[in-house]
């Protein structure tokens, strides 16, 4: 087949996240597979308008203000007359409505919705517009197939519109080979971590303000923070003002294998985002034998399998939080049993798999493409 792809970042932008992940994994082994496959994202400082990374074809147009607009313009103007087989529709922030003027087989991605958390990180206007540009989605796509990575974001596409029979799932997964290749050695003193990116929905803030009370039973616990984002100097910030700088390190930017060693010593992986479409990490945690503790929110709730591989405790709820990974701290059996379960929980996702499934289930629903 040849498919082109539209998402507004790729790999390489700085801040890419989770839904660049799942794509670039997913295709490069679909172009393995012998397809081509051309993606269109929004450029940013010193980007170059075209590459090649994996196998697929990038063309950067546009900024991320007016992707959408500049994807229209430049499909028509350079892609349109290319005989695409199939259009992916790569919808991680602002839908693109590509069914509105691309008249070939189309399949979207959704990871999730982002609504009111958009108001906790850009300007009420902008989350306004984005949030109800997200509640059209049944409106443009309700006769286009929708992989989504949770049962979460399928119920959330569901109570919006979107019938049930045009929505498959397209799971996270993660680098078996990278985890399987690491030691997993557990820190000898007390290691909660958060790896990721430092974005003010990830409420960071609510893991640093259980720390004094966790310090009162285990004084030489610390919190390792890896990742970057644009939240991390008021972080640090907060976490300083906290006293906590001998406790609580900022990592920055980790390499593969620095991620993974570091969620190796981990003793408990710790999030309470608002809301995830799935959570990549926590799954690379679980392949490291760590048990994650996290907010029982849409996505966490579907990653995490409460009271078998973790936890998950009511957002904002600290005494909950702090009860949970002590219990985790104090019980050496059930620290044991959870992080068995976290590793074979981690085993049954692979990329390999949903490239597979991918093109299995877009032949199903276009059976013209087989």
């Amino acid at each position: 087949m040849k498919i082109l792809a539209a998402n507004w970042r790729c790999i390489k932008n700085p801040e890419m996240g989770g839904a660049e992940i799942h794509f670039h994994e997913i295709f490069k082994l679909i172009v393995k597979m012998g397809h081509e496959v051309t993606l269109v994202v929004h450029s940013f400082p010193n980007a170059k308008p075209e590459e090649t990374i994996d196998g697929i074809k990038i063309y950067r147009v546009g900024s991320k203000f007016i992707f959408k607009y500049a994807f229209k313009w430049f499909y028509k103007k350079h892609l349109s007359k290319n005989n695409y087989d199939l259009i992916v529709d790569d919808i991680s922030k602002i839908p693109m409505n590509t069914p509105q003027y691309i008249n070939k087989p189309i399949v979207a991605i959704v990871h999730h919705i982002h609504g009111n958390t958009l108001y906790k990180e850009i300007p009420a206007y902008m989350a306004y517009y984005i949030s109800r540009c997200e509640k059209l989605i049944p409106k443009y796509y309700s006769k286009t197939p929708i992989f989504t990575v949770s049962p979460s974001t399928k119920n959330e596409l569901i109570e919006m519109g979107q019938p049930e029979s045009k929505i498959d799932f397209l799971y996270n997964a993660i680098d078996q080979e990278l985890f399987e290749r690491t030691e997993v050695k557990k820190s000898e003193t007390p290691l909660l971590v958060y790896v990721g990116r430092i974005k003010k929905y990830k409420q960071i803030e609510l893991v640093i303000d259980a720390i004094p009370k966790l310090k009162e039973k285990y004084p030489n616990i610390e919190l390792h923070i890896g990742g970057t984002g644009d939240h991390s100097e008021e972080l640090q910030k907060y976490a300083r003002d906290k006293g906590l700088t001998d406790t609580v390190k900022f990592l920055g930017f980790l390499s593969e294998d620095e991620k993974a060693e570091l969620l190796g010593r981990a003793w408990v992986f710790v999030t309470m985002a608002m809301k995830e479409g799935w959570g990549i990490t926590v799954i690379e945690a679980n392949a490291m034998s760590t048990p994650v503790v996290g907010s029982n929110v849409p996505g966490l709730r579907d990653s995490i399998k409460h009271n078998k591989t973790g936890y998950l405790v009511e957002i904002g709820n600290e005494i909950e939080l702090v009860d949970r990974i002590s219990e985790l701290f104090d019980n050496k059996e059930k620290m044991e049993e959870f992080s068995s379960n976290a590793k074979s929980w981690s085993l049954k996702f692979s990329w390999q798999k949903s490239a597979e499934h991918f093109i299995k289930k877009v032949k199903e629903w276009y059976p013209k493409l087989s």
